[in-house]
């Protein structure tokens, strides 16, 4: 968990709760909710109970909340909403969604937020399948919104989600990554769909292009920001809270931003910690444990916690050319959120 505090370490009020955040587009998020498994391509009953299962745990729906916000901070007046909005709300987690049932048999994992995935309680090539249908479901969304540039920034995103993946299974027990391949890999497998949402929704509203450009910003480094939070709860996070064991994905050989400051910087630990991953020492219990105490006595965990608030500070940055409103409280707020969540 990461301390609430500042860009710059000054303490601050604590965040307001998630739910308080999302407040303004409640009833929006409740009909995103209903969309979500409408079944678009097939109304066989099969395909309404896989879909069912795959949203029964339900999760944050941040992407399409920060659709919701970001369409309602920049319309003229703020707070105006269409049903492209909706729409484009849904395809954001549409697409998320696709992407973790495909990535649930990539890991073989039996367990998503608490409720038995589909590989596991069905097959692989099922989950395979109905990962491809909520792909074909977002499709069918995306040509509703009739807008070509649109198209092209999601277009861009499923080729950056694959181009992630990719990057990320070649790169496993590679120590040699630097800090600019982290972070283009944590655009492609996170902050772009994130950008995405941000960024359509103003182009759909025919919002100004500093608006425009301001809140592709927003979305990029807080997406980024997202990634790097997510590769510190490896390290801090409860297996209780995040479903996995502490340091899970360092055991599978995937170096992330604590591990990455501790091998820069060079060193005894950092050619310990070399071996030990390099090795594959990471995959036992006890050679897990070992990493994990390196990186935590040499600054890893520290540093990460300050990468996490530069880019939430860009984040944040880029909100100030919009108009005041309840909306850009809201995703000003997220903002803190983010810093301090704990799954």
């Amino acid at each position: 968990m990461i301390t609430k505090q500042s860009s710059i370490g000054t303490p601050v009020a604590p965040p307001a709760d998630l739910n308080n955040l999302l407040e303004p587009i409640k009833e929006e998020l409740q009909i995103v909710e209903q969309w979500l498994v409408s079944n678009l391509v097939d109304d066989s009953p099969f395909i309404e109970e896989l879909l069912q299962q795959v949203f029964k745990a339900g999760g944050k729906r941040i992407r399409p909340a920060l659709c919701l916000l970001s369409a309602k901070a920049t319309a003229n007046p703020p707070g105006k909403l269409g049903r492209l909005q909706i729409i484009l709300a849904v395809l954001t987690e549409l697409i998320h969604t696709a992407s973790l049932v495909h990535d649930d048999v990539i890991d073989s994992a039996s367990l998503r937020r608490g409720q038995e995935t589909v590989n596991r309680r069905w097959s692989e090539k099922l989950a395979v399948l109905i990962g491809d249908l909520l792909f074909a479901q977002a499709s069918v969304c995306l040509s509703r919104l009739m807008n070509p540039v649109v198209v092209g920034i999601y277009g861009q995103v499923l080729g950056d989600l694959c181009a992630g993946e990719i990057r990320q299974m070649r790169q496993q027990f590679n120590t040699a990554m630097d800090f600019e391949a982290y972070i283009q890999k944590s655009v492609w497998k996170t902050a772009s769909l994130f950008a995405a949402g941000t960024h359509a929704a103003p182009i759909l509203n025919g919002s100004p292009d500093e608006h425009i450009i301001a809140m592709k910003e927003y979305g990029l480094n807080l997406g980024i920001c997202f990634q790097i939070v997510d590769d510190l709860l490896d390290y801090t996070g409860s297996t209780e809270k995040l479903g996995k064991a502490a340091g899970s994905d360092l055991s599978q050989g995937l170096v992330t931003a604590p591990a990455l400051f501790v091998l820069r910087r060079g060193g005894e630990a950092a050619r310990k910690l070399e071996d030990i991953i390099t090795t594959r020492q990471v995959a036992t219990p006890q050679g897990i444990a070992e990493a994990i105490s390196i990186i935590e006595a040499n600054d890893g965990l520290t540093e990460t916690v300050q990468l996490a608030r530069e880019y939430a500070a860009k984040a944040r940055q880029a909100l100030t050319v919009l108009p005041s409103s309840p909306y850009r409280e809201s995703l000003d707020g997220i903002v803190d959120w983010l810093l301090t969540r704990t799954n």
